[in-house]
């Protein structure tokens, strides 16, 4: 979702996502690395991705992350490694969302299942179409994947109809 107008509708939820995010970032489902701009200098990002061809675009155009191939059911780093954990629009092509969250402060900018029943059923309608097309599920409850994922929802931001959420969450003290 890199069109002009899906940037013009996410830019200025980008930016909270970017003033979410402290320390070192691990950004889940970095892609071509869109999100990066929008991140604090000082922060040391860590970008993941399942496709090596969208990290290849992100290296060729911002060189200032570390990135990786990786499988965010699968993560490769010791518990604790990061101090904060930024999810853009990737959860609703992992296929099991639940085993990608770590235990972290978290930013979930994210497609869910809207609130509203009449744009929720149209969503039913097309999620079919758009996981054969591009595995992406058009119709999660990302908050109840997260909550059951262990993460204390602290906010939870909807717009264009409840289709988009900001999520801001952390990891449950213990």
């Amino acid at each position: 979702m890199s069109s002009g107008i899906s940037s013009w509708l996410l830019a200025s939820r980008r930016r909270k996502v970017g003033e979410s995010v402290r320390g070192t970032v691990l950004d889940v489902g970095f892609g071509t690395g869109i999100s990066r701009e929008f991140y604090p200098a000082g922060v040391r990002v860590v970008g993941i991705d399942a496709s090596r061809g969208m990290l290849e675009v992100a290296r060729r155009s911002r060189a200032d992350a570390d990135l990786l191939v990786m499988d965010a059911e699968r993560l490769a780093f010791a518990d604790q490694s990061f101090d904060s954990v930024a999810f853009n629009l990737c959860l609703c092509t992992i296929p099991d969302p639940e085993r990608a969250v770590p235990g972290a402060p978290m930013v979930f900018l994210e497609h869910v299942r809207s609130h509203l029943l009449p744009v929720a059923l149209v969503q039913e309608a097309l999620n079919p179409i758009l996981v054969a097309w591009q595995a992406d599920h058009f119709n999660r409850r990302t908050v109840d994947v997260v909550r059951r994922a262990g993460v204390e929802v602290v906010s939870v931001e909807r717009w264009l109809l409840g289709v988009f959420n900001l999520i801001v969450g952390r990891a449950p003290a213990g």
